[in-house]
């Protein structure tokens, strides 16, 4: 009976979400996977939480999961850093889209764009895609306008094409989650430059943190670092900062539609450059899960070699089609959403296949093995009686 004690620190994604619902997502999604890998999970820790002035939330429970001839604690720290996103979604609306957009054009004037292009054409177009909504907006307005000021004068045009504009950003911000895209280029920029003080001392708690629970962890345990999306911005620092206290302590890292180099090939964003080279000629196993399908992913990127790291190791690459992990009803259902497309990477899945969140961070194989192979064993495919559950809005 092999058993396995493992410490997980899970950093989510840019998503306006409390500790609470992400603690709700994992344990649903953990359980419906369960029966596709031949797991059976039990929460043994409830969900605690705690948080300080000027922190961010910080939630820990413990899993039990089984299977023949195998057993997997796991504890889970979870950092709240929705935290901080909603900072940036609590502001007016018009202060988010000058923001955002200033973001963006700063990216394209540092040449950061450029380098998306010819790290991941398909990101460089993820890139184009507000923009492509604000000049689709402003022609519909300048349209309508024109056409209402030829019969009414230009008062009543002008009047017309405000209208139109706040209509139309307004449907954008609700049905193609326009406003928290412009969030997203802002937290982006503000990480590359340092811009926000109070947001990166937030993040340096984080940081510090999670080092020190690293650190403290018992010998023997099993430690991984979980980043899904913008979270790997954060779990590159912490691991940096986790090996300058101990360099001899092996860790995982699993980094899963990363967009670590979204911040990383900004020309400010030295500091972060600087954790990756560390990471990367460290002992740290390091796993990249990428998916052709989501647009919100560097796909067949590689952050060692595309950073210009000349000593360091690449991660291990893993891509994965979401489409073989889902019933075709389920995967029809999101594919024309990218933004649930982009957190299918922390979903849970009907069919086994060499990847899933919550088998790698919960089951039965050890960090290391996963590397190794390139992926979980897959020498079967499931489909459970219990179909997923895909209903519901894309942040839960």
């Amino acid at each position: 009976m092999s058993n396995i004690n493992r410490l997980v620190v899970l950093l989510p994604g840019f998503e306006h979400m409390p500790v609470e619902a992400h603690h709700r997502r994992f344990i649903r999604e953990a359980a419906k996977t369960a029966p596709v890998y031949d797991m059976s999970v039990t929460e043994s820790e409830p969900l605690r939480l705690s948080s300080t002035d000027g922190a961010v939330a910080t939630g820990e429970f413990s899993l039990h999961a089984t299977g023949q001839g195998w057993s997997a604690t796991t504890d889970f720290i979870l950092y709240g850093l929705g935290d901080i996103t909603l900072f940036y979604a609590s502001r007016n609306p018009l202060r988010r889209l000058a923001s955002g957009l200033l973001a963006l054009v700063d990216f394209v004037a540092t040449g950061a764009f450029f380098r998306f292009v010819t790290t991941s054409w398909r990101y460089a177009l993820f890139f184009i895609y507000p923009l492509l909504i604000c000049c689709v907006i402003l022609a519909a307005a300048a349209g309508t306008g024109k056409l209402a000021a030829h019969y009414n004068g230009l008062p009543v045009g002008l009047l017309v094409a405000g209208m139109v504009a706040v209509l139309l950003f307004w449907v954008a911000a609700s049905k193609f989650h326009f406003l928290l895209l412009m969030d997203d280029w802002t937290f982006a920029r503000d990480m590359a430059r340092g811009k926000r003080p109070d947001v990166m001392r937030k993040l340096d708690r984080v940081i510090a943190d999670a080092a020190a629970r690293i650190n403290d962890a018992p010998p023997g345990t099993e430690i991984v670092v979980a980043a899904h999306s913008l979270g790997a911005v954060c779990a590159i620092p912490l691991l940096d900062a986790a090996l300058q206290k101990d360099s001899s302590r092996r860790c995982g890292l699993l980094t899963v539609g990363s967009s670590l180099l979204k911040v990383a090939l900004h020309p400010a964003a030295r500091s972060l450059r600087r954790s990756v080279e560390t990471v990367a000629d460290s002992r740290t196993i390091w796993i990249d899960v990428q998916s052709l399908t989501d647009p919100m992913n560097f796909y067949q990127s590689d952050p060692v070699r595309d950073l210009g790291i000349q000593s360091g190791t690449s991660p291990i690459l893993v891509r994965v089609r979401f489409r073989n992990q889902l019933c075709d009803e389920a995967y029809k259902a999101i594919k024309r959403d990218f933004f649930r497309v982009h957190r299918q990477f922390v979903f849970g899945v009907e069919k086994r296949t060499h990847y899933s969140w919550h088998a790698i961070l919960c089951g039965p194989e050890l960090f290391a093995d996963v590397a190794a192979r390139g992926g979980l064993r897959c020498d079967r495919t499931t489909v459970p009686t219990a179909k997923l559950n895909i209903a519901g809005t894309a942040t839960t």
